[in-house]
């Protein structure tokens, strides 16, 4: 293998894939990152065993020669130590190597060498049926994983909380995530005529965010009974599927409320926020909310010794009752309205000790359940 590439991609490359490498893999191999030089430009894989990416540098882009191969192979180096080398190298990248896997790198003036694996003890990425593929656009998939993925479960106590479900439906796909206290939920317009739904590890979703491409570019998902693929132009994503029955979420959203008000979202965030400050005495960061009457909403918090916060703030509309008051996590609060991008929310009351719904004003595609806190 010979090639010489440019230097700022090609770090910028490793970085990336560096970051789900880890170093006490009980696989050894798994340390590296396998490189591999052919007639498309070079192709770098990375691993931790749940989680493969995969990036191509093509040989060229927009018309500019990117990568220069003079033999085509492939290898695999160390993680660690190359990603750190390339950072402090100055120039393009001469990389070479020979039969007995030791790899020269030159930069410059600057030569270095490393040893390296043997490239076919690296474990093959999963074969994927084309047949069972969905193109979704990229944008779409990252405002879903947004306002969902951050209500999945800290906990291994249950693995399949941990993940976010995606369940394909006739031109749908619904993410779904929950940790038994709060609910996430999100739906977004595809086209699609699969049916089928996943549970995928929330870790691999945050790597997927990390992948840099156009909100305007599409991803093609492809399945099989333990995998899923997520693939860009010239980015693969491989993660490992979490087993087990996800909870039938849609038996917990009430089909009615007792009270249901409209508030300016921005307003109600920052005033959470604030009562936020005085929340830490508790566990769940307690935020009492409380309708005062039909113009108004009061947000308090206390802690017992530092002192006590409250404000009250407009509500554009109410329809049902106004003397509701009620506790919640703050944190969970927050969360659930920054990934609400319209100007307004409505948060629907069910009552005493259940879960209120936050929606956007205007659409229903984005719903957050949170429970209430005992106080007592």
């Amino acid at each position: 293998m010979d090639f010489k590439v440019s230097g700022s991609l090609f770090t910028s490359a490793m970085s990336d894939i560096n970051k789900v490498i880890s170093s006490r893999s009980v696989i050894p191999i798994l340390s590296g990152i396998k490189i591999v030089a052919n007639e498309n430009g070079l192709t770098l894989t990375g691993s931790n065993s749940d989680i493969f990416i995969e990036r191509i540098i093509p040989s060229l882009i927009n018309g500019e020669k990117i990568v220069e191969i003079s033999e085509f192979g492939n290898v695999v180096v160390l993680s660690k130590y190359l990603n750190e080398l390339l950072k402090k190298l100055p120039d393009d990248i001469h990389m070479k190597s020979d039969f007995n896997g030791s790899i020269t790198i030159k930069s410059g003036n600057i030569e270095t060498k490393l040893n390296g694996f043997d490239s076919n003890e690296y474990p093959k990425l999963p074969e994927m049926d084309s047949d069972n593929n969905v193109k979704v656009p990229f944008g779409k998939l990252m405002e879903a994983i947004k306002q969902t993925g951050f209500a999945v479960s800290k906990s291994e106590s249950r693995p399949v909380l941990t993940g976010v479900k995606m369940e394909f439906q006739q031109n749908k796909l619904i993410c779904t995530a929950t940790d038994s206290h709060r609910l996430a939920r999100r739906e977004v317009h595809i086209e699609s005529e699969i049916q089928q739904s996943f549970v995928v590890p929330s870790t691999s979703l945050s790597e997927l965010m990390h992948l840099k491409e156009s909100e305007s570019s599409n991803v093609d998902i492809y399945y099989t009974n333990n995998f899923i693929v997520f693939k860009t132009a010239n980015s693969s994503l491989y993660s490992r599927l979490i087993e087990g029955s996800f909870p039938n979420v849609q038996a917990l959203v009430p089909s009615e409320s007792k009270s249901t008000i409209t508030i300016n979202t921005k307003g109600l965030m920052e005033g959470i926020d604030r009562a936020c400050v005085f929340s830490t005495e508790w566990k769940n960061n307690n935020v009492n909310l409380k309708i005062v009457d039909d113009a108004r909403i009061k947000i308090a918090s206390n802690a017992t010794e530092v002192g006590m916060i409250e404000e009250y703030q407009e509500i554009i509309q109410i329809d049902g009752q106004n003397d509701i008051q009620m506790t919640f996590d703050g944190r969970f609060m927050l969360e659930a309205l920054k990934g609400i991008q319209e100007e307004n929310v409505t948060i629907s009351f069910g009552g005493m000790m259940k879960p209120i719904v936050i929606k956007p004003q205007h659409s229903g595609a984005c719903l957050n359940l949170i429970s209430p806190l005992r106080t007592y």
